[in-house]
């Protein structure tokens, strides 16, 4: 704690830490909702692309269909966890603005460095 804190600061702090803890908690329960229903979807398009590949005339157009939307949930499941870590790093960086980057702490005594 800084000499120039009071007792006050550090608690609005914390208060303002936990309601952005919550927000974030709130958002990322949404997130990781979505990101398990599209990997659900995935697997049924797996599924689909195995059915599609055991048939012994299977259609081009089937497959390829299937690849690509194999490929965008792919892509879009990556969009989302990467989403994810980004609104909790800024999230982080908005809410003690005058605090140092991590990079300039010691981390041997988790504060600043002389």
């Amino acid at each position: 704690m800084k000499s120039n804190e009071s007792v006050l600061d550090v608690f609005l702090l914390g208060l303002k830490t936990w309601l952005a803890e919550m927000g974030w908690l709130s958002r990322s329960v949404l997130a990781r909702f979505e990101i398990g229903r599209l990997e659900k979807e995935l697997e049924q398009e797996y599924a689909t692309l195995g059915r599609i590949a055991e048939q012994p005339r299977g259609r081009k157009e089937d497959k390829d269909l299937c690849l690509g939307q194999i490929s965008f949930l792919k892509e879009e499941i990556e969009t989302l966890k990467a989403e994810l870590v980004q609104d909790r790093e800024a999230r982080m960086s908005r809410l003690r603005p005058d605090s140092d980057p991590p990079d300039k702490r010691d981390p041997d005594t988790k504060g600043d460095l002389p």
